[in-house]
């Protein structure tokens, strides 16, 4: 789906199939993961991925799509992110956890509007959240990169990729989830 977005062409049916609600238990689940071993992790995402392959319930979109914003990359990444049924609240909160780059709701939806460029920093933090390599993005958006910055660590890019498995799963499946990792993570 990023391709679509990126081309600017339609979303395919069923992309914006989300449980607005369920987007919040995403920083819950983000804060018990991280910790956890590969083989935890690993664990965690067969789980999602089950729960992802259940039937899926009669539901109504919780959330209307939001509005896409002026053209430019800030609005691209805030809604390859709104993809993953992430509202700027949960982007705010699971860009913290992720990478360290804590920045408001309200900033993130300045970038949204265009109302904030994109700088190295909050690059930083949206390659954490999306699983890519800073590179990938600073080649994107002609944003030099943080001197720190590179690939994603092997636990947030599971975390990414767990973030993605997600992005369809009821607010009880994600809570579900995030109660499993929290109990793996307590041992």
């Amino acid at each position: 789906m990023p391709a679509f977005s990126i081309a600017g062409l339609p979303l395919p049916e069923g992309a914006l199939d989300l449980e607005g609600a369920a987007g919040g238990w995403v920083s819950s689940l983000v804060q018990h993961t991280l910790p956890l071993s590969a083989a935890g992790r690993r664990r965690l995402r067969a789980r999602a991925r089950a729960l992802a392959a259940q039937p899926r319930p009669a539901r109504t979109l919780v959330r209307p799509p939001q509005d896409a914003g002026p053209p430019g990359f800030g609005s691209l990444l805030v809604r390859l992110l709104a993809l993953r049924n992430l509202n700027a609240s949960a982007v705010a909160e699971t860009m913290c956890l992720m990478s360290g780059v804590c920045k408001s709701a309200s900033t993130i939806r300045m970038v949204r509007d265009g109302a904030k460029d994109l700088d190295a920093e909050l690059l930083d933090g949206f390659a954490a959240v999306l699983g890519v390599p800073v590179a990938v993005l600073a080649s994107l958006t002609g944003v030099r990169p943080t001197a720190r910055s590179g690939g994603p660590s092997p636990e947030v890019a599971d975390v990414a990729a767990l973030i993605r498995e997600v992005r369809h799963l009821t607010e009880d499946q994600v809570r579900e989830l995030s109660d499993a990792a929290e109990a793996l993570d307590r041992g």
